[in-house]
């Protein structure tokens, strides 16, 4: 048994993190100005809470009106105490600016700016009204774009579901292994393509503040346009995140907290299964305090994991009519074709893990020993070939 884990570097001060973020924007002027924050939500670990309320301090004291909309593209809304304890601010601090849940399903809060293949793509309408648009996140290995961080705050981070669907379900003509840490690939292209339309259609200053997080905290900052910063960060991520193993019989993997739901736990398939023999299997232990989905887990629990004829059939019938949830399903499909899917968690029984095509595994059950490898911070990392 081996246990692989994400190497522990020195992180960033709380000093260091401002002091890159505030001389960066010191070649803007914030007069009077509307700036509207992008920030992650609550699945993704970048601890924003250790600096943002100084930063606010600072920004408060030139910008007219400051506005941060949580990037959840189809995740479910944040609540009032997720969104201040994610910025580390208290009520009365809050209270100061403008929080706001993103919403793809509202059409009433999204303006469109052009289409992509013939879907139409909208973004939130804050978008619109703010002067300096500034997106604050980590990159991270993704099977969907490759990296996180960028544009993706802009796509799927608050677009509309049609092009959220239109990202999501084109990624199954692609191989894990022809998207998950490539900087540059097919979908990422489009996510680009989708950021122009965005900043064509409204001339604003956009700024991309990128972030490589380890458990112990922030340990690089990269700053600058959506494209360039981007692809700047995500070259140091690969550096801390991609780890090459040798195939195996069996992985058990551990997901983090913000890994409140299988939705987000199935990183753990995206990022290790591809060294999975076929016949062996992959362990996923982690609370899903949500279980499978906060937000998709009635449709997934209605038809299950299958195979991926299935999933297709049903998408060709209409219905299975979410092309974000069918994709989700065909990946998880495409994985238990080759192993086993098993899931460990105080949240899910064995009953609702084999109603859904999974294994289960009692948390109390589990021996390290009796794994090949053992995984830390599934979600974040990626094992490829030797």
């Amino acid at each position: 048994m081996k246990k692989i884990a994400l190497d522990v570097s020195s992180v960033l001060s709380k000093e260091d993190i401002l002091t890159k973020i505030l001389s960066y924007l010191s070649q803007f002027d914030l007069n009077q100005k509307r700036v509207l924050l992008i920030c992650e939500d609550v699945t993704r670990a970048t601890p924003l809470y250790q600096f943002f309320p100084d930063f606010l301090q600072v920004i408060q004291t030139e910008a007219s009106q400051i506005s941060v909309i949580f990037a959840l593209g189809t995740h479910r809304p944040m609540t009032t105490a997720e969104m201040q304890q994610k910025l580390g601010l208290t009520p009365e601090a809050a209270s100061n600016i403008q929080l706001i849940n993103h919403n793809a399903f509202d059409d009433n809060l999204l303006v469109e700016v052009g289409k992509i293949d013939n879907v139409p793509v909208k973004i939130h309408h804050a978008i619109r009204e703010h002067d300096i648009i500034i997106a604050l996140g980590s990159v991270l290995p993704h099977r969907v774009v490759g990296f996180s961080g960028g544009a993706k705050y802009l796509c799927p981070g608050i677009a509309n579901k049609a092009a959220i669907d239109y990202t999501h379900w084109k990624i199954t003509r692609y191989s894990e292994s022809e998207i998950i840490g490539k900087i540059e690939n097919p979908i990422r292209q489009i996510i680009h393509q989708i950021a122009d339309l965005v900043m064509t259609k409204f001339p604003k200053i956009y700024v991309s503040v990128n972030f490589i997080t380890l458990p112990t905290g922030i340990a690089h900052v990269f700053i600058g346009d959506f494209y360039s910063s981007y692809q700047e960060a995500a070259e140091v991520c690969a550096e801390y995140f991609v780890k090459p193993v040798e195939s195996c019989a069996s992985i058990l993997t551990y997901i983090d907290h913000k890994c409140v739901d299988f939705w987000q736990g199935a990183k753990a398939i995206y990022n290790c299964g591809s060294r999975i023999q076929d016949g062996g299997k992959l362990v996923i232990r982690g609370q899903l305090s949500e279980k499978i989905s906060g937000t998709h887990g009635e449709i997934i629990t209605k038809f299950g994991y299958s195979n991926p004829e299935t999933i297709q059939n049903l998408v060709d019938a209409g219905e299975l009519t979410s092309p974000v949830v069918a994709s989700h399903m065909m990946r998880v499909s495409q994985a238990l074709q080759k192993y086993q899917v098993i899931l460990s968690s105080e949240n899910m029984s064995k009953a609702e893990c084999e109603a859904l095509n999974l294994g289960y595994l009692d948390p109390n059950d589990i021996d390290e020993s009796q794994f090949d490898y053992v995984v830390y911070h599934a979600t974040d990392l990626i094992l490829t070939s030797l």
